[in-house]
């Protein structure tokens, strides 16, 4: 959500401007943007207080912040879990621990604004799509080449197929995990699957081969944008 790496000429900033979320840039048309174009009394209230590397334990903070900004939002928009996916074989022990922090970042903006709709979104794509993305450019497959438990390459370059199933599996442990907690709160919904099932293309990968680039930012709201529509009940062309 911070479009970290999406500008090709600033590597390692944030580019804000580019979240498919909340950013400005009109060439990504992010949700905000097009929240705005249809409702237009929401133009300014917006807040985006993602952070680069953080853990869902600090997700009740964000959220915290996020309120203090906007009070009574529309639509809250949580993407988590990425990071704390540990492929070291202790991943089942923080699922629960996972689900607690979402929970309580929930139960804090339902209690606070209980007229707002909360979208908590799936992981983007799947382990197996992404190794077909990267696997035609060497350089990418090099860094997610080891001998990982979750390494999508082995060491000679070649994608690992129980690896990607093992990790797939983990990242729908989490998954399940924070639609389990969401169902627990009326106001909170999930995508339906429509992240996970994004095939990326590879050119919406930004240098990193990890973060997205401004087009990757811009499929991902076109993709969410339907089901931001339909929770919202926006009629759509």
């Amino acid at each position: 959500m911070t479009g970290r790496n999406s500008d090709p000429d600033r590597p390692g900033e944030d580019i804000r401007d580019d979240s498919w979320a909340a950013g400005l840039s009109p060439e990504v048309n992010g949700v905000y943007l097009r929240l705005v174009a249809v409702r237009p009394e929401n133009e300014g209230q917006v807040a985006n207080r993602a952070q680069d590397g953080a853990l869902v334990a600090t997700l009740p903070a964000q959220a915290e912040a996020a309120l203090d900004t906007v009070p009574e939002p529309q639509l809250v928009l949580i993407q988590t879990v990425d990071n704390d996916i540990r492929c070291d074989g202790t991943d089942e022990a923080h699922i629960d621990p996972v689900g607690a922090s979402v929970g309580e970042a929930l139960n804090l903006i339902a209690e606070a604004s209980p007229m707002t709709q909360i979208l908590v979104v799936s992981i983007i794509g799947r382990p197996a799509t992404l190794a077909a993305a990267l696997g035609d450019e060497p350089s990418w497959v090099a860094d997610h080449s080891g001998t990982g438990m979750c390494d999508l390459f082995d060491a000679a370059g070649q994608a690992s197929e129980e690896n990607i199933a093992r990790l797939t599996a983990i990242i729908e442990s989490y998954e399940a995990e924070v639609a389990r907690v969401c169902a627990t709160v009326p106001q909170c919904s999930g995508d339906g699957g429509a992240l996970a099932g994004l095939v990326p293309d590879i050119s919406e990968y930004s240098g990193d081969s990890v973060h997205l680039s401004a087009a990757g930012h811009a499929r991902v709201a076109e993709t969410i944008w339907p089901v931001v529509a339909e929770l919202l009940e926006i009629s759509l062309p």
